[in-house]
């Protein structure tokens, strides 16, 4: 009778431990959803642009888009969007516009290492312990030590992911810029 009630132990004991990372994760989950709704209530933040332009005389310039019309592009040297702070740069002298979200890094690096952590920590509960031994460890510091190492790596991924710019060719021409108008008049803070 002992030979059964075991196997039985230890099947109770796995279920309980995967219906407690269940409950966990699902937990989770219900807390980043709430957040989100929350997050909706707030009124719109003013999302901000970063540009490089290369200017067709070589130089380069950046700042923060401000606003685009059909004859030029206006930027911000700095953060304060105040009309007397802009600098207007007629399309003929545009070469190359790249364009990020100011913030888009830093978000990038937070999703990456939220997603390594949390990708660790059920690894290392997946695995289970090790056999008693030299270098056995239990679930719960495998899943410490790859939490750590891979919210690390997702960091450094997410970041690197995040640093991409949207590339607009304008080369001086009127034609690419009036094809790409709109495109650029969607960065802008003031919409026209």
């Amino acid at each position: 009778m002992a030979f059964f009630v075991l196997p039985l132990r230890i099947v109770s004991f796995c279920k309980y431990e995967i219906m407690k990372a269940t409950s966990i994760i699902l937990m989770g989950i219900l807390l980043l959803y709430s957040m989100g709704v929350q997050a909706q209530k707030i009124t719109k933040k003013v999302k901000l642009h970063k540009v490089w332009i290369s200017l067709t005389d070589s130089s380069k310039v950046k700042g923060v888009l401000y606003s685009a019309d059909e004859n030029a592009i206006k930027i911000a040297k700095n953060y304060s969007m105040d009309v007397s702070n802009l600098t207007s740069i007629n399309y003929q002298n545009i070469d190359i516009l790249k364009i990020r979200r100011k913030g888009k890094v830093g978000k990038g690096a937070w999703i990456g290492a939220l997603s390594g952590v949390g990708a660790g920590i059920i690894l290392g509960l997946i695995d289970g312990d090790d056999e008693p031994g030299w270098f056995s460890y239990t679930k719960e510091e495998k899943a410490l030590a790859l939490g750590i190492y891979l919210g690390v790596v997702g960091t450094g991924i997410g970041a690197l992911i995040a640093t991409k710019k949207e590339k607009i060719a304008i080369n001086g021409d009127n034609q690419n810029y009036e094809k790409m108008l709109k495109t650029i008049q969607s960065y802008s803070f003031t919409p026209n």
